[in-house]
C-alpha cells in the first residue's frame, strides 16, 4: 500500500452482522471500503464475516491487501463466523499470541505453541484480513480503540447501520470521547435515515440538559459515504470533555 505506515489512518467501523432489509446497506459497506482504500486507511472491526461486517472487510481486502484489515472477534462467536478461521491458520499450524500487561502497565507480547488439544488461533491474514481472538466484549472494544489511538491523522470511529452490538460499541466510544480517554472523531453514517431516531434522541437529551451543550457535537452525522473521510480528517474535539486516562490495568 502507498504512503508512510506511520501516518496511516486507522478507522474502526461498527456495523451489523446482518445485511439489513435494503441493498442500500450492503452497498454503503462496499462504498465505505472504497473510501478507506482511497485514504490508505487501515480497517479495524469486530471480526465477523457476515452482513455489513463481512462486506466492508472482504471488500477492503480485495482492494488493498489482507494487512489493511484487522478483526477482533470473541472466541465464543467464531462458530457463527467459520470463514474467519481462514485468517487464523499459519503454515498449517495454530499458535497463540499472548498480549499481557507488564508490571509497569506496558504491554508485552509473546507467542507459544501448545499441544493439539490446547491450540488457539493466532492473528494471521486471509479473506477477511488479520483475525485476533479475544475473551470479552470489553477486551474487543479496548483493543480496537487502541488501534485507532495509535493511528495517524484522520483515525476514528464510524458506525454503519446495525443492531444492539453496534449501538453498544458506538455508545462506548462516544462516552470515552466525552471522558477524554480519546479525542478521535466519531461518525454516524446515517444511511437511508437508519439513525434518525438516535440523532433526534441526542438533540432531545442536549435540550433537556442530560448532554452538555459542548458535547452534543461529539458525534458527526454523515448521510453520504463520501463525507466520512473528510469528517474524520477535520474532526475537532469538543470543549466540554474531561481528561481521564486509561492504562493497561
Amino acid at each position: 500500500m502507498p504512503g508512510d505506515p506511520g501516518d496511516q489512518p486507522v478507522i474502526c467501523v461498527c456495523c451489523g452482522a446482518q445485511p439489513g432489509d435494503s441493498p442500500e446497506y450492503m452497498a454503503a459497506a462496499r462504498a465505505l471500503a472504497y473510501e478507506l482504500h482511497r485514504a490508505n486507511a487501515k480497517l479495524v472491526y469486530g471480526g465477523g464475516t457476515k452482513g455489513l461486517m463481512g462486506e466492508v472487510a472482504r471488500t477492503l481486502v480485495s482492494l488493498s491487501d489482507p494487512s489493511a484489515v484487522h478483526g477482533f472477534i470473541l472466541r465464543a462467536l467464531v462458530a457463527y463466523h467459520p470463514e474467519a478461521a481462514d485468517g487464523m491458520a499459519r503454515d498449517g499450524k495454530l499458535a497463540e499470541r499472548i498480549v499481557s500487561c507488564d508490571g509497569d502497565g506496558s504491554k508485552g507480547e509473546k507467542e507459544k505453541k501448545k499441544g493439539d488439544h490446547e491450540l488457539e488461533p493466532s492473528p494471521a491474514e486471509g479473506e477477511y484480513g488479520r483475525i485476533t481472538l479475544v475473551d470479552s466484549m470489553h477486551e474487543r472494544k479496548q483493543k480496537m480503540a487502541e488501534q485507532v489511538l495509535a493511528g495517524g491523522p484522520g483515525s476514528g470511529f464510524v458506525a454503519l447501520p446495525g443492531g444492539y452490538g453496534t449501538l453498544e460499541e458506538l455508545a462506548e466510544v462516544i462516552t470515552w470521547n466525552q471522558l477524554g480517554i480519546h479525542d478521535r472523531g466519531v461518525v454516524l453514517l446515517n444511511i437511508n435515515g437508519f439513525w434518525d431516531g438516535l440523532v433526534a434522541w441526542m438533540e432531545m437529551a442536549a435540550q433537556r440538559k442530560f448532554i452538555g451543550a459542548a458535547n452534543k457535537d461529539i458525534v458527526v452525522e454523515c448521510k453520504e459515504v463520501e463525507q466520512v473521510i473528510g469528517a474524520l480528517e477535520g474532526y475537532r474535539p469538543s470543549g466540554g470533555r474531561l481528561s481521564l486516562s486509561w492504562g493497561c490495568k
